[in-house]
């Protein structure tokens, strides 16, 4: 009960984490002359669709952070001379209501927010503005990492951006930590495994011992070292050795499962999987909400999710377990040391602009604006300060995500990119002889999708 207070403030603060959206600073001034006049916009109305109606810029409505987030958009409309509206999708799929505002030239919203699941198939219909002609893509600190904006990087142009300078939006939707049952940790008298994160011998090696000691035969039951969903343990497991799921080198791609770091991670993790640690792997698939259950009723150790999972309000592990850690995956022998990596799927907190805004200029000027830092968290360890104090246990769990979000790589799931990772676990056929097999298709992918992802990469961004 000793965290009381801090789950307190995480319902307060933090239940809105994966709710998308922006806030406006004082005394802005944007980058970019329209025909308004670099700091006055006329009076000019823009449309900014909510994320939800509860929590309109991100931030559960009633929340400090939702407080800080309101200031900031009056602040933007004084500065600037302007008038955000926000608007609400009333439901409505945020891709379909872009397409429809392109086809009829009746602009539902300027700004969309919206997960980049529903965005990138209208991205590559051109129902989506480039921006890389209206902002400086290069001010990572405020747009998000090439890394994290791969799935929207297409024909040679850039189609959106995130909040990245905004405490808990910037983690967004990225995969995949391991949660830790510190409760078990402590009633079983076994090793804190983030000491060994801590102490730099978080190997593979390492993690198998781990998991048999952790694996407790109790009264007939057994509370098992691990549970995990298969696809996660496998990317994580590849991408622990240093290894890439694609590489563009020359004008080519390279898929990272081709290469002997890859095949070596992929070779060890169906042994630790279906060998050495067959026993102490829960038989349930914790996948959907289920490691949450797991956690909370303390059948597991250790178990892999999403991040949206680990830290979003009431039904998060982080709120309803009274003490969890955050692991990072264990390292390869190839693999940098310290350098844990993660993927993901899917932005949720995209923003976006359809293709026949009449006004991208100003548009761009005032997200621009909102997406400045708030004054509290100026820098990432500002950020990370937050984070330690109203998110999670420990400030060695916050330092872990943050490097896996350094770190992170978009996993092409959509593209089928990732199915060769995640198919090299589960196929029954020798791993050599899978790959090879597989070949074709991930060349089909390659030529189809990721060839232009990395090129518009090499457009926006340069060597």
């Amino acid at each position: 009960m000793s965290k009381f207070i801090k789950i307190l403030s995480f319902f307060l603060t933090v239940l809105i984490l994966l709710s998308a959206c922006q806030t406006a600073a004082a005394e802005i001034v944007p980058e970019y002359e329209t025909d308004y006049g670099s700091d006055d916009l006329g009076g000019m109305t823009v449309k900014w669709l909510k994320w939800a109606d509860d929590c309109p810029l991100g931030y559960l409505e009633g929340t400090a952070l939702s407080d800080v987030a309101m200031q900031r958009k009056s602040s933007v409309e004084n500065s600037l001379n302007c008038k955000i509206e926000l608007v609400s999708s009333n439901g409505a799929d945020t891709g379909g209501l872009i397409s429809g505002s392109v086809m009829s030239g009746v602009l539902f919203s300027d700004v969309f927010l919206g997960g980049t699941f529903g965005l990138v198939t209208h991205m590559r219909a051109g129902y989506l503005l480039g921006l890389s002609s209206y902002l400086d893509a290069s001010d990572t600190e405020k747009w998000g990492t090439p890394n994290m904006l791969q799935s929207l990087l297409w024909n040679n142009d850039l189609y959106g951006v995130v909040p990245y300078a905004w405490p808990e939006l910037l983690y967004t939707s990225f995969g995949y930590p391991i949660a830790v049952c510190e409760e078990l940790i402590k009633q079983y008298g076994r090793t804190d495994p983030r000491e060994y994160v801590e102490n730099g011998t978080w190997t593979w090696d390492r993690f198998e011992t781990a998991l048999q000691e952790y694996t407790v035969q109790e009264n007939g039951r057994t509370i098992y070292g691990f549970a995990t969903h298969k696809p996660y343990f496998s990317m994580m497991m590849f991408l622990s050795n240093g290894v890439t799921l694609s590489d563009f080198e020359d004008g080519k791609v390279v898929c990272g499962a081709y290469t002997d770091r890859g095949f070596t991670a992929l070779s060890r993790a169906r042994e630790i999987y279906y060998e050495t640690c067959a026993d102490c792997i829960h038989p349930d698939d914790p996948w959907g909400g289920v490691g949450i259950d797991m956690i909370v009723n303390k059948d597991v150790f250790l178990v892999p999710l999403p991040t949206n999972e680990i830290f979003r309000g009431t039904d998060s592990v982080l709120y309803r377990a009274s003490d969890v850690g955050i692991l990072p995956f264990p390292l390869g022998p190839d693999a940098t040391p310290n350098t844990y990596k993660s993927y993901h799927e899917s932005l949720d907190f995209a923003t976006v602009i359809p293709a026949n805004e009449k006004e991208p200029e100003a548009v761009v000027a005032i997200i621009s604006a909102m997406y400045e830092p708030f004054d509290e968290f100026k820098t990432k360890d500002d950020i990370i300060n937050y984070m330690s104090s109203n998110v999670f246990f420990d400030e060695r769990d916050a330092n872990i995500v943050a490097t896996m979000l350094k770190n992170t790589e978009y996993g092409f799931f959509l593209e089928g990119g990732r199915s060769v990772i995640e198919s090299s676990i589960e196929s029954g056929t020798p791993l050599s002889t899978h790959l090879e097999s597989y070949k074709a298709r991930y060349d089909e992918i390659v030529e189809k999708y990721m060839i232009h992802h990395y090129s518009a990469r090499l457009a926006v961004y340069g060597e």
